[in-house]
């Protein structure tokens, strides 16, 4: 094992865009509230199962930067609900990122420098959409989470889904809390001529560093479970 916190390294310029899959557990997630009986979790495996098809994001690579965001869809019926803004631009040429995140009744705007990741490389491979991937380990210190991210150097660009990076190589799966939530590639399109950034027309949010906005959502999180209620119905898992 490798104990690192990894520097963003010099990247080729790749263009593309990697579609990921979003599901959640959230017989898992609610199991886990300390409020939470197993009677509680029984009627819920009864009434709802387990995940979903989850929703797709796109992740938009060009000139060293990437926009990750939900994909365009509509549902069967033509209908398509409003779906809370999630915008994560990163740089990686000048180290800096740009998100727009909606929760809690506000849509943030958080620009500032890239962070330097703690990453625990570990000693596992698997392949995700015919690339070889390693395993590495992180901690998300304010939702209390253990991330696993499976990444390749076969795409030289330390970015990935969920705002993830600062691997030697593109994440292809995030997985939170052993299975709570897993995000994974789908489908990968590298060398794309002429690919279309879907970059925000506008840019407006209430401005906050990241500091502020972790601890806006971890005194939510915490008030909440000490209400006896689950937080993630109003913040992202």
């Amino acid at each position: 094992m490798l104990l690192l916190v990894m520097p963003m390294h010099a990247q080729q310029n790749i263009e593309g865009v990697i579609t990921f899959n979003r599901k959640q557990n959230y017989i898992s997630i609610m199991s886990k509230l300390p409020h939470i009986t197993q009677e509680d979790v029984d009627r819920m495996s009864l009434t709802w199962g387990k995940m979903g098809d989850g929703a797709n994001y796109e992740l938009y690579l060009q000139n060293n930067k990437s926009v990750y965001l939900r994909k365009e869809e509509q549902s069967e019926n033509g209908y398509s609900w409003k779906k809370d803004q999630f915008v994560l631009i990163r740089d990686y040429d000048s180290k800096s990122q740009e998100d727009l995140i909606e929760t809690l009744g506000k849509v943030y705007h958080i620009k500032e420098d890239l962070p330097k990741t703690k990453w625990k490389i570990l000693n596992e491979i698997k392949e995700i959409e015919g690339y070889l991937c390693m395993k590495a380990e992180t901690k998300n210190v304010i939702k209390g989470q253990t991330i696993h991210a499976w990444f390749t150097d076969a795409i030289p660009m330390s970015g990935g889904p969920e705002g993830y990076g600062g691997l030697p190589g593109m994440i292809l799966e995030i997985d939170i809390n052993n299975q709570d939530a897993v995000i994974t590639a789908t489908k990968v399109l590298l060398n794309q001529e002429e690919i279309k950034v879907p970059y925000p027309k506008k840019i407006k949010g209430k401005k906050i560093d990241r500091l502020s906005y972790n601890e806006m959502v971890k005194k939510y999180i915490d008030e909440t479970i000490e209400g006896k209620k689950n937080p993630y119905w109003r913040v992202r898992y």
